[in-house]
C-alpha cells in the first residue's frame, strides 16, 4: 500500500522527500559550520590570547575616567609622565612569586640634536649674469600632507667677482666690523652680505619666530673666501631639528620581554646594569658622566622637507649692496621676504637621510666635536646640556571618547632666539597647534664644580654604544597589542568619513611637534643604573622652577610591564593565577594595577583641532587597548554556536512538520473514504506513519550523501557521531513531523474527514466586495489552513529574527577590537549561510502551502475563470491572500523572535529592532516570492474538466 500511494503521488512524494532531504543536508552542513567556526573563534583567541606581558602597573592617578568606565587602558601616554614608581617598589613587584618578569620605563624627557642640511645651488647659477640672487623657500610637510609649515628664507648672492671675508678667527675686531667685501674689476671694493657673522645682542625672540630662522649667504668668483678662510661656495645650509624622546629602562628586562637585545642593529647591547662611565676633558677640572645609549634605527615620525628655489630680480641685489657698512642684516632679511621670485626648481627630503646622518654623528660624537652656534647647524652630539619635559594632552569628555584643548603656552622655554640670526634650533613644527602644557627645561647645573675660568661645561654626555630596530622588538601579536610605547607608536586613523576622506584612508603619524595629539617612541634608551645620574639632587635644575614641573627623583619611574612565568592558557585558573598575582602587587605597592592578560586593540574617538598650518579638525581612532576581550569573545562564540545549532535544527524540523501537513492535509478525503470502508485509526496512522517513515530513511541517506562531499569542499568540521545519527535523526524528523497531521486526519467521524474546514463564523459574515475583500474572506473561511500558511512563515520570521540578533549581538560582544574583529570575519560565511537556509526554506514552506490551497480550491477558481474572470484578476487574488498570510505570519515571527532574542542580548535594543523590522519586511518578500509557482499553477488549471467533476 505504501509502495502504491508512493507511485500514485509521484511528485508530492518527491516534494516531501526533497525538503526533508534539503533540511537534513542544511542542517548537517550550517551545524558543522557553527562548530568549524566556532574552533577557528576560539583558535585565533587562544592564539593570540597572551600579549607581550600579562600585567601594567603604572601609579595610582593616571588612570583617566574613561579608561574606568569601559574597561580600557591608554596607550601613547609615555611621553607626559612624570614617573610615580619608586625604585623600591619595583623591586617589590619584581620579588613577588610567579613573576617571571618585571620592566620598568622610566621617561626623561626631550633631547634636542640638529643637524646641518646643505643645498647645492651650483647648477642654478648663470654663469652669464654677474651678480644674481636665489632664494630658497623651506617647507616641512606632515600631518600625512595637510599641514605645510613655511621656514624662514635661505638667500644666496652669487657674484663673479672676488668677494674677500675677514678672518674671524684672526681679526680682533668688534662683530660689527667683519663684513664681507666684494671687489670688482675696477679694483672697488662694495661691502655685502652685512651680518653674516653677525653676533649681535638682538632683541630676544620666540625660537620659532621666523624673524630669527632666514639667513643671507654670499658666493662669489676664484680667490673668494668665507670668515673660516675657506674658498666660498653656491650653496646655503638649513638646520633640520629632531626631537629625541629619552627614556631608560632596564637592559635585563628589557630583553626578556620584548627582545631588545636582539633588535640591535649596530654596536652592541647594555651590559647588565650597567651604570655611566666616567669621562674627562682637559679643560675641565673633574670628571663627566658617560651615559650609554641605543637610538633606534629610523625616526618614526612623519616630517618631510619641501624646498622651493625662486631667481630673485634685480631690486633684490640692489638692496644687498645698498645697505651702509655697519648696518646688520636684519632690515635686509625683511625687504627679501616680501619680494617675488621665480620658481625655478623645487627639492624634497625626507626625514630618513638626515636622522642617519644625525645618528652616525652621535654615535662616533668624541669630545671635540663642535657645539651648535646658530650658523652651520651643527649639533652638540655628545652633552647632555639640556632637555624638555612635556604633560599629559589636555582633553575633556566628548561623545564616545574625548576632545582634545588647544593649549598656549610661552615658547621661550625651548630657548632664546633673536632677530640676529643666532636663534636656538628647534623644530619649526613648534609654532603648530599644541595640546599639551607643563612643558619644563632641565638645564644640567655645574655650579658646584670647580670649573676653570671661562669655562662652563656640562658633567653629563651621551656615549652613543649602538642602534636599535624597532621593527624587530617583540610586540607580540598584533591583535592583542599592549601599550609597547617604548617601540611603536602605530598612529590614528580617521574615525569618520570627513577624517578619512582627508588623511586619504591613511594614519595620521608623530611628527615633530611633541605638544601635539600624537608622540613619538622613545628614540633613545640608557639604563635604569645611568639614569640615576640625571635624576640625582641638584644635577638638573628646572626652568620654569615649580615644583610640580621638576623631575620625579625619588619615584622616577613611569610603568612597569609584569610577565608571569609559565604558560598562561584561556582557562579559568590561568585566568585566576593572574588576577591574584595582580592583585597582589596592588596591595603591596599601593600602584595602578591592570591585567592586560586577554586584550586587544581598540579605536577611541578623540577630537583633534585644526593646526595652523591647514590641517583642518580631524575626529581620529586613538588606539587604546580594550581588556578582558578574549574571555568575552569564547564566551560569545560558545553561546552563538549553540543558539545557531538550535535555530537551525528548529527551522529545519519546522520546514519538515509543514510539508509533512501539507502532505496530510491534501489527502483529508481519501482518508475519510477509506475510513468510511472501515479502516481503523490505527491501520490510517500505520499507513501513513510508513510512508513517512520510508520517505525520511529516503531523505536521510540523500541528505547525507549530499552534505559529506560539501562539508569537504567547504573544509567544514563534521563528526562522526553527527553524521552517524544524520539518518536516523532524518526517519524520526519525518515522523514527528508527520505523526500529529496523521493523527488528527484518521479521525473516528469520516464525515469530519471530507468536510470543507471552513469556519462556522465565517460562513456568517457578509458578502465581500472586490478581490481584495474576497481574499481577505478566503483567509477568513479557512482559518487553519490560513494559520498553517501563515506558521510557515512565523516559524521562518522568528528564526531569520534570532539569527541576525545571534549575530549582531555576538559581533556587538566581539567587535571594537582588532582581536573581535578578525573573529567577526570567520563567522560572517556562517552567519549569512544560516540566514539564506531559513530565506530559502521559508520560500519552499509557504510557496507549497499556496500550491496546495489552490489545488484544494481548483473547482472554485475554475468557476471564477468561466464567469470572466481574467488572468490578472486570479493573481492579485491568490497574491493578496499570500501578503495577508505574509503580515500576519511576519508580525507574529517578528514579535516571537524579537522577546527571544531580547534575552540573548540582554533585553531591547535599536539593532534588534532593525533586526525584527527586517524580518519582517523578508517575511512579506518571501510571500510576495511564494506566489510565484500557485500563479503558473493557475495557468494550467483544466477548466472544463473540473467544472463537470464538481
Amino acid at each position: 500500500m505504501v509502495t502504491a500511494q508512493w507511485r500514485a503521488r509521484r511528485r508530492r512524494t518527491l516534494v516531501l522527500l526533497s525538503m526533508i532531504a534539503t533540511s537534513v543536508t542544511a542542517f548537517t552542513l550550517l551545524t558543522g559550520a557553527a562548530v568549524t567556526s566556532r574552533l577557528e573563534a576560539v583558535g585565533t583567541v587562544e592564539a593570540n590570547f597572551r600579549p607581550a606581558y600579562d600585567i601594567l602597573v603604572r601609579p595610582r592617578g593616571s588612570v583617566l575616567p574613561l579608561e574606568q568606565q569601559r574597561n580600557l587602558v591608554q596607550s601613547g601616554q609615555l611621553a607626559g609622565m612624570r614617573g610615580g614608581i619608586t625604585i623600591e617598589q619595583w623591586r617589590r613587584i619584581q620579588s613577588r612569586p610567579g613573576v617571571s618578569v618585571a620592566a620598568p620605563v622610566a621617561m626623561i624627557g626631550y633631547v634636542m640634536r640638529t643637524v646641518p642640511i646643505t643645498v647645492d645651488l651650483s647648477g642654478l647659477v648663470d654663469p652669464t649674469v654677474e651678480r644674481q640672487m636665489l632664494r630658497v623657500q623651506p617647507f616641512w610637510q606632515t600631518d600625512s600632507g595637510l599641514s605645510s609649515i613655511p621656514d624662514g628664507a635661505r638667500y644666496l648672492y652669487a657674484t663673479r667677482n672676488r668677494i674677500d671675508s675677514p678672518r674671524t678667527d684672526v681679526d680682533g675686531s668688534a662683530g660689527r666690523e667683519l663684513i664681507p667685501e666684494e671687489i670688482d674689476s675696477g679694483g672697488r671694493r662694495t661691502k655685502v652680505c652685512p651680518g653674516v657673522q653677525f653676533i649681535g645682542d638682538g632683541e630676544q625672540i620666540d625660537p620659532t619666530d621666523l624673524r630669527g630662522r632666514s639667513s643671507v649667504t654670499c658666493t662669489g668668483g676664484p680667490g673668494s673666501t668665507d670668515g673660516s678662510g675657506r674658498p666660498t661656495r653656491s650653496e646655503v645650509t638649513l638646520v633640520w631639528s629632531i626631537p629625541f624622546l629619552f627614556a631608560a629602562v632596564d637592559p635585563g628586562s628589557e630583553a626578556a620581554l620584548a627582545g631588545l637585545d636582539g633588535a640591535v642593529s649596530a654596536g652592541r647591547y647594555f651590559q647588565a646594569n650597567e651604570p655611566a662611565a666616567t669621562g674627562r676633558l682637559d679643560q675641565m677640572a673633574y670628571p663627566y658622566a658617560k651615559l650609554p645609549v641605543l637610538l633606534a634605527d629610523r625616526a618614526q615620525t612623519d616630517a618631510t622637507l619641501r624646498l622651493d628655489i625662486q631667481r630673485m630680480d634685480a631690486t633684490a641685489v640692489e638692496d644687498l649692496r645698498g645697505l651702509k657698512p655697519y648696518n646688520d642684516d636684519r632690515p635686509l632679511r625683511a625687504r627679501l621676504d616680501k619680494k617675488t621670485g621665480r620658481p625655478v626648481d623645487q627639492r624634497t627630503v625626507s626625514i630618513d637621510v638626515p636622522y642617519r646622518d644625525l645618528v652616525d654623528r652621535m654615535r662616533t660624537a668624541t669630545t671635540a666635536g663642535r657645539t651648535f652656534d646658530g650658523s652651520d647647524g651643527w649639533a652638540n652630539t655628545l652633552w647632555l646640556d639640556q632637555f624638555w619635559t612635556v604633560g599629559p594632552v589636555q582633553s575633556v569628555p566628548g561623545g564616545d571618547g574625548r576632545t582634545a584643548e588647544k593649549v598656549t603656552y610661552d615658547r621661550m622655554v625651548w630657548g632664546r632666539g633673536d632677530e640676529g640670526g643666532t636663534a636656538i634650533a628647534v623644530p619649526r613644527e613648534f609654532a603648530d597647534t599644541a595640546v599639551r602644557d607643563d612643558i619644563a627645561a632641565h638645564v644640567n647645573d655645574t655650579s658646584e664644580h670647580n670649573v676653570q675660568s671661562g669655562v662652563n661645561m656640562p658633567d653629563v654626555a651621551l656615549n652613543a654604544i649602538g642602534t636599535f630596530d624597532p621593527a624587530k622588538v617583540q610586540l607580540g601579536s598584533t591583535l592583542s597589542a599592549v601599550p609597547m610605547d617604548t617601540y611603536y607608536q602605530p598612529g590614528a586613523a580617521g574615525a569618520d568619513a570627513a577624517s578619512r576622506e582627508a588623511l586619504d584612508d591613511g594614519r595620521l603619524q608623530p611628527n615633530a611637534n611633541v605638544m601635539g595629539l600624537l608622540s613619538q617612541p622613545p628614540l633613545m634608551l640608557t639604563t635604569m643604573e645611568a639614569a640615576g645620574k640625571i635624576f640625582a639632587p641638584n644635577g638638573y635644575r628646572t626652568d620654569p622652577p615649580y615644583p610640580e614641573l621638576d623631575l620625579n627623583r625619588t619615584a622616577p619611574i613611569s610603568m612597569v610591564r609584569v610577565r608571569l612565568d609559565g604558560a598562561v592558557g584561556t582557562d579559568d585558573t590561568s585566568r585566576e593565577r593572574v588576577r591574584s598575582v595582580a592583585q597582589q602587587i596592588a596591595e603591596s605597592t599601593g600602584l595602578q594595577v591592570d591585567i592586560t592578560l586577554g586584550s586587544s586593540p581598540t579605536a577611541v574617538p578623540v577630537r583633534y583641532p585644526a593646526g595652523e598650518f591647514g590641517r583642518p579638525e580631524l575626529l581620529l581612532g586613538e588606539p587604546w587597548v580594550k581588556k578582558g576581550v578574549a574571555a568575552v569573545l569564547v564566551q560569545a562564540a560558545d553561546r552563538k554556536s549553540v543558539l545557531l545549532s538550535g535555530l537551525v535544527l528548529a527551522v529545519c524540523a519546522l520546514a519538515g512538520l509543514n510539508a509533512n501537513r501539507a502532505a496530510v492535509r491534501s489527502r483529508r478525503t481519501e482518508l475519510g473514504v477509506l475510513a468510511c470502508v472501515g479502516w481503523q485509526r490505527r491501520h490510517l496512522v500505520a499507513l501513513l506513519a510508513g510512508e513517512m517513515a520510508a520517505i525520511g530513511l529516503a531523505a536521510g541517506i540523500v541528505g547525507t550523501l549530499v552534505a559529506v562531499p560539501l562539508a569537504w569542499l567547504f573544509d567544514l568540521t563534521l563528526s562522526g557521531a553527527r553524521l552517524l545519527l544524520t539518518v536516523p535523526a532524518a526517519v524520526l524528523l519525518a515522523l514527528l513531523a508527520g505523526g500529529w497531521p496523521a493523527w488528527r486526519a484518521a479521525r473516528p467521524d469520516p464525515a469530519a474527514a471530507v468536510r470543507p474546514a471552513v469556519s462556522s463564523r465565517a460562513a456568517r459574515m457578509r458578502t465581500p466586495r472586490g478581490v481584495t475583500g474576497l481574499a481577505l474572506a478566503n483567509l477568513a473561511r479557512t482559518p487553519g489552513r490560513t494559520l498553517l500558511g501563515a506558521a510557515s512563515l512565523l516559524i521562518g520570521v522568528a528564526a531569520l529574527t534570532m539569527l541576525l540578533a545571534v549575530t549582531f549581538a555576538f559581533r556587538g560582544a566581539a567587535t571594537g577590537t582588532l582581536l573581535g574583529e578578525a573573529i567577526t570575519l570567520q563567522a560572517r560565511t556562517v552567519d549569512y549561510l544560516a540566514v539564506a537556509v531559513t530565506i530559502v526554506l521559508g520560500i519552499a514552506s509557504v510557496a507549497d502551502v499556496l500550491y496546495l490551497n489552490i489545488a484544494d480550491r481548483a473547482p472554485q477558481l475554475a468557476l471564477f475563470t468561466a464567469v470572466g474572470w481574467t488572468d490578472r484578476l486570479l493573481n492579485r487574488l491568490v497574491t493578496v491572500e499570500a501578503l495577508g498570510m505574509g503580515v500576519l505570519g511576519g508580525a507574529l515571527g517578528a514579535g516571537l523572535g524579537l522577546a527571544a532574542a531580547s534575552l540573548f542580548a540582554g533585553g531591547v535594543t535599536t539593532a534588534l529592532l532593525w533586526c525584527a523590522a527586517v524580518a519582517l519586511a523578508a517575511g512579506v518578500l518571501i510571500a510576495v516570492l511564494a506566489v510565484i509557482v500557485p500563479i503558473m499553477m493557475l495557468r494550467g488549471l483544466p477548466t472544463a474538466r473540473l467544472l463537470a467533476q464538481d
